[in-house]
């Protein structure tokens, strides 16, 4: 269900994405980079094809669940459903506020706070490895309420935030301001200033931050800087998804007691061992001073890199839409289809080395000539033109060029 009404909701996304790129290219506001871009969605379109097999497990679970309590709510019950919906974002103001405060649910919700940018992308920037916030909607099954139900209320929450990942909204009415999560509340909650830290968690309703104190209203003497206080650095999504994972287990394993080896991953977020802070600081760099991460490549390679993402773009909707008709050897050259292009066009988009990318289309050659008497006529011809093309632009923009003469 959550699939289906995200599937069917992404055209929109898409048409209201290229609408804004549109307004902010002709409004000269700067809130759009081709590379953070493509960073920010590689991450969604990577978390969307890796969860597909994670789905499955957490249908499982929440189906055991289901029926431990009360059937409370009816599918069939308007009324119901707006409960749920109300119920399911009470959940997630918790899940959220716990995403934020503890170490290793940060390292997994991190992903979608690392873009320097604030713009309809980073609604898409999705993680990979948040794997297991769905215990949050337990009590919600305790009490009876199917687990459809509160699966497609997740959906539908999601859908509701895309929205206000915009710069180019102001001030709501002030009645909306007061019940509902806006795009002022919500550029709140993506700053990095120490004023708006651990502020606005609510997802559709922002009175669950009034009544718990988390709430912080937009300033208009301080803008808000968008990112990390420990920057990526990085737009390979691969990167993004394990940074905070990779720098809690190097202080796991140079910490000194087996408690604090233990208690690392469930402490505040940002806790470390005393004597790991001591012997391996880490620097954050001050706001005073902060600047974008912004390499800047050739314009070719910038294009290239996009067309390749919108290829794994493709491939996705393949995977999505025909994931239960897919072959094991089709799921899974499809899934390599996705990934590797996303992987190696991060590491391009980073400092312009495209040896990665060579790696990329060896294996992808390899995969398909090997499985091209298995894979479907539509697949086959996607991931040929898809191999070609990218062959042919790589060789077109490595070519060297006679330099015009001077006249």
């Amino acid at each position: 269900m959550p699939n289906a009404i995200l599937t069917f909701i992404t055209p929109a996304f898409v048409i209201l994405l290229l609408l804004e790129v549109y307004y902010d290219w002709r409004k000269d506001s700067g809130y759009y980079r081709i590379n953070d871009t493509i960073g920010s969605l590689a991450t969604g379109v990577l978390s969307q094809s890796t969860q597909l097999v994670i789905f499955g497990l957490g249908i499982w679970a929440l189906a055991g669940l289901n029926g431990l309590g009360l059937p409370l709510w009816s599918m069939d019950s308007y009324l119901a459903w707006a409960v749920g919906f109300i119920a399911y974002d009470f959940i997630y103001y918790w899940k959220h506020r716990y995403s934020h405060e503890v170490n290793f649910l940060w390292a997994g919700h991190v992903v979608h706070h690392q873009s320097e940018e604030y713009n309809l992308s980073t609604a898409l920037r999705q993680p990979s490895t948040h794997i297991l916030t769905w215990v949050f909607s337990i009590p919600l099954l305790l009490l009876g309420m199917p687990w459809q139900m509160v699966i497609a209320c997740g959906a539908w929450n999601l859908v509701y935030q895309f929205w206000v990942h915009t710069r180019h909204l102001d001030k709501m009415p002030s009645w909306f301001e007061a019940i509902m999560v806006t795009p002022s509340h919500h550029r709140v909650h993506h700053a990095q200033n120490p004023e708006y830290i651990d502020k606005n968690h609510g997802g559709v309703f922002i009175i669950w931050d009034k009544w718990f104190n988390t709430y912080q209203q937009e300033l208009a003497e301080q803008p808000p800087i968008y990112g990390v206080r420990r920057p990526l650095h990085s737009f390979n999504p691969f990167t993004a998804n394990f940074q905070v994972w990779w720098q809690m287990s190097k202080d796991a394993w140079h910490a000194e007691r087996w408690a604090d080896k233990l208690r690392i991953w469930f402490m505040p977020t940002g806790w470390r061992p005393a004597d790991v802070e001591q012997r391996y600081p880490i620097n954050k760099y001050p706001l005073e001073s902060f600047t974008k991460y912004d390499p800047q490549l050739p314009l070719w390679q910038q294009w290239y890199c996009v067309l390749q993402f919108v290829v794994a773009v493709l491939a996705a909707q393949i995977l999505t839409a025909n994931a239960l008709e897919l072959s094991a050897a089709e799921l899974g050259f499809t899934w390599v289809l996705v990934s590797l292009p996303l992987l190696s066009v991060g590491s391009a988009l980073n400092n312009g080395q495209l040896h990665w990318e060579l790696l990329r289309l060896l294996l992808s050659w390899t995969c398909l000539l090997w499985l091209g008497g298995v894979l479907s006529s539509l697949l086959w011809w996607v991931a040929l033109a898809s191999m070609c093309t990218a062959s042919s632009l790589l060789l077109w923009g490595q070519w060297p060029r006679p330099h015009r003469a001077e006249v």
